[in-house]
């Protein structure tokens, strides 16, 4: 995804990331958007719309907590200036049903971070309802080298992670 900071509108003084046309599943989502608020705690906000509910008109849990993972990388991007990171963990407590077409946000924070693990808590409001709370863990990894044929780099060979 390609990250964009926003200067003009609803959303100005946020941080986007866009949609790629490349396929991968976060673009399949939408945009994403994230800004740092002073006290350091980060605020991350997503539109939803039909293809984000479930059966009974809600919005999906699986959505919410893809969106959780994404709010997790916003919280931790900082700390990544010559890492990228994988989720380990992801505890998600869900509260309220959350309703479609409206946005969803979430905040959260750093609890701490190690030589490779950040570990992160948030919660995932709409329209000052709360609809989830999470924690998680996140392990720093080594860039994936960059190939000439998709410029964000080769699949990993094994599971095996340093």
């Amino acid at each position: 995804m390609t990250r964009e900071h926003i200067t003009t509108g609803e959303h100005a003084g946020w941080t986007r990331w866009r949609r790629d046309p490349d396929g991968r599943f976060a673009s399949m989502l939408g945009d994403f958007f994230f800004r740092q608020a002073e006290a350091g705690d980060v605020h991350c906000r997503m539109e939803t719309d039909r293809k984000h509910s479930n059966g009974l008109g809600y919005l999906h849990g699986g959505f919410i907590m893809s969106f959780i993972d994404m709010a997790m990388f916003a919280f931790i991007y900082r700390q990544l200036e010559n890492h990228a990171a994988v989720t380990l963990s992801c505890a998600t407590d869900f509260l309220s049903a959350g309703i479609v077409g409206k946005p969803i946000e979430a905040s959260g924070e750093i609890l701490k971070e190690t030589g490779k693990m950040l570990f992160v808590r948030g919660l995932v409001t709409q329209d000052g309802v709360n609809l989830a709370s999470f924690t998680g863990t996140m392990r720093k990894i080594p860039r994936p080298a960059r190939t000439e044929a998709d410029g964000r780099g080769e699949r990993p060979v094994s599971s095996q992670v340093d």
